[in-house]
């Protein structure tokens, strides 16, 4: 098995219900080895007959899954940097069955981040070809969903906030112009048609200009939540953290 299964182009999301149950299922491991450090040891995902039936119909309806904000915000923290402060070199994702109060591991992947992928199966599940192909599916299902709202690139949407500082300089450098000026717009109203133009050239130009500087506005935001995270200071890394949880989007 080097590659995933083909799967359904997302159209949508599942019910809330079935979601959930999916949601659910998705843990990450993580061994606390100091009061300020942790060890990531992948994600898990633990299903049941449920699950798998929940996971199939999303699949046979070509739905998307929706990770809660803090599940990415935590899985993005641990993905990065490892406990020795040196950057992760993969992710680790294992699929757990569970019958009654036992659980076992069926299927493990590694995704290292220079593309490459391995993936090993349990022997015995190999022995029940149904069962082996469900399980496959509903594992690579669900790397592909973590991996997709995992990417760095996905910001939260920036417009509202571009719109908002542009209109922002717009209305004071437009009020330091005009105030000066109010007698002559009193007596010649047909003049406000000049200050409604300015305003609006330069709400386009300053629009325009915060659109160029987006790009190198996050990579200097990334490298500071990088910088955070290498940081020994406690402090420097939840700051990261909340940067991390307020500039992407779950």
């Amino acid at each position: 098995m080097n590659q995933y299964p083909p799967l359904a182009t997302p159209s949508h999301l599942p019910s809330p219900r079935q979601n959930l149950a999916i949601a659910a299922c998705i843990q990450i491991e993580v061994e606390r080895i100091s009061r300020s450090q942790f060890l990531f040891h992948g994600v898990r995902f633990t299903l049941d007959k449920e699950t798998l039936r929940h996971i199939q119909q999303a699949q046979q309806m070509g739905d998307s899954l929706k990770l809660s904000r803090q599940l990415l915000t935590d899985l993005r923290y641990y993905a990065l940097i490892d406990d020795e402060n040196r950057w992760q070199s993969g992710l680790t994702f294992c699929t757990y069955y569970k019958r009654g109060s036992s659980q076992e591991a069926l299927m493990r992947s590694v995704i290292g981040l220079d593309g490459d992928i391995i993936h090993q199966i349990q022997r015995n599940c190999l022995e029940r070809p149904n069962f082996s192909h469900q399980i496959s599916t509903a594992h690579y299902w669900l790397i592909e969903q973590v991996m997709r709202q995992l990417r760095f690139g996905k910001y939260v949407p920036l417009t509202g906030l571009i719109n908002g500082l542009a209109w922002g300089l717009t209305l004071l450098i437009s009020m330091l112009l005009v105030i000066p000026f109010i007698p002559v717009f009193l007596n010649n109203p047909w003049m406000l048609i000049t200050v409604l133009i300015m305003v609006g050239l330069f709400y386009i130009g300053f629009r325009r200009l915060f659109h160029l500087l987006l790009p190198k506005a996050r990579r200097w935001i990334m490298r500071r939540i990088v910088a955070g995270f290498l940081s020994s200071k406690p402090r420097s890394k939840r700051l990261a953290r909340r940067l991390l949880s307020g500039l992407f989007s779950s």
